[in-house]
């Protein structure tokens, strides 16, 4: 058995002091109040979290995931782990499928080594609609194919967590409904859908908008009248949980605000959405080429070369910490968005929380966000 004490808990909404957490086997035991034990490992009166739960990151230092080599992988996940993540999400943008099954073969081969829990794979496109494609290749975007994603899926399909797409492109819900038949997480992406698009799909179980705000469609006009997008329809449908890009460019404060505002902390999930940038600075990294998409550093961010879209943050965790709550929004709630409601959406029922029987798998961090590494 292992005590945490002198730490401030950070779980299910609230900030709770003078209580230690017990440990055994990897799961915690118990939450009890503070008792002197000169054998507790003492977390000089920092805050202790569950591990940030990352939905949704493409690389790091370089790297990508979609790179498909153990090199990328490792080093993605050293990385990020660096910086507080402990459960993430490997992301691969629209791509060659040659290079996707390559890719995939490679995490089948490491998922179990990694310096973090990885525990499964989320694909970003090719089903997307090309207006929307932003940062994505449109050399690869097109609309659902089934004899692409059945063998795929047939394949991969027990690595394979979430998939993102544009639901007008999917007459008749076929594919969302193979990816809830296969217990795939869909998500809506990259897609100019409106209301009705949203809702079908809604109703046969997709409940997840990637990254909202950025390639999600709004409000528009056929023959006067208007109809809501992606943005309307989230806000309007309780369930709907969202991605939230928060790395200060993507989401300006007050928008996040506005998203949190209307979605609550329970339905939204904080997101670095980082590509191989991921974790540099613009001394380190100028540029580079994303899922074949070449891109620049300027301004805290990654952009396209010709500067008409972001292509993706640079961010990592702790940095979606800092902004969130410089933004207006409190720690409890900032933490929930990265813990709680990211195993909520994924259904890690052991994850998210700092309660008995979750796993003791946590994040500390000291009083001006700062993650802070400790061995128990």
């Amino acid at each position: 058995m292992i005590r945490l004490t002198n730490c401030k808990i950070v779980s299910n909404g609230k900030i709770t002091e003078d209580y230690d957490i017990l440990v055994e086997n990897g799961v915690i035991t118990d939450v009890v109040p503070t008792v002197p034990d000169k054998t507790a490992v003492d977390l000089k009166g920092n805050y202790i979290s569950a591990g940030f739960i990352e939905l949704h990151c493409h690389g790091a230092m370089g790297y990508e995931f979609i790179d498909g080599t153990e090199e990328a992988y490792f080093k993605i996940c050293e990385k990020h782990a660096s910086h507080g993540t402990r459960v993430m999400y490997a992301t691969f943008s629209a791509a060659d499928f040659n290079l996707l099954y390559k890719a995939l073969e490679t995490f089948e081969k490491v998922k179990d080594n990694l310096p973090l829990e990885v525990p499964g794979v989320h694909l970003e496109g090719p089903y997307f609609a090309l207006e929307m494609s932003g940062a994505q290749n449109p050399k690869f975007i097109h609309e659902p194919r089934v004899e692409e994603y059945v063998p795929i899926i047939e394949r991969f399909g027990h690595l394979i967590s979430r998939w993102s797409y544009a639901p007008e492109l999917d007459k008749d819900n076929k594919f969302l409904d193979y990816l809830v038949a296969h217990n795939i997480t869909p998500a809506i992406a990259h897609s100019a859908a409106e209301y009705s698009h949203v809702l079908s799909a809604f109703e046969k179980g997709n409940r997840l908008v990637t990254h909202l705000y950025s390639c999600t469609s709004t409000i528009t006009r056929h023959g006067g009248f208007r109809h809501l997008g992606i943005i309307e329809t989230a806000y309007l449908l309780d369930d709907m949980y969202v991605e939230a890009i928060a790395d200060g460019c993507h989401l300006p404060p007050e928008l996040l605000r506005l998203i949190i505002k209307q979605k609550g902390a329970d339905k939204v999930a904080l997101i670095t959405d980082a590509i191989r940038a991921g974790g540099m600075t613009a001394e380190e990294i100028s540029g580079g080429n994303s899922g074949g998409m070449n891109f620049i550093i300027e301004d805290g961010v990654a952009k396209l070369a010709d500067r008409t879209a972001f292509a993706g943050s640079i961010a990592t965790s702790d940095q979606l910490l800092k902004r969130t709550v410089a933004a207006g929004i409190s720690l409890e709630d900032t933490v929930k968005m990265m813990t709680e409601t990211p195993a909520n959406i994924m259904g890690l029922k052991t994850k998210g929380k700092i309660a008995k029987g979750y796993d003791a798998l946590f994040t500390v961090f000291d009083k001006n966000l700062n993650i802070v590494e400790f061995k128990f």
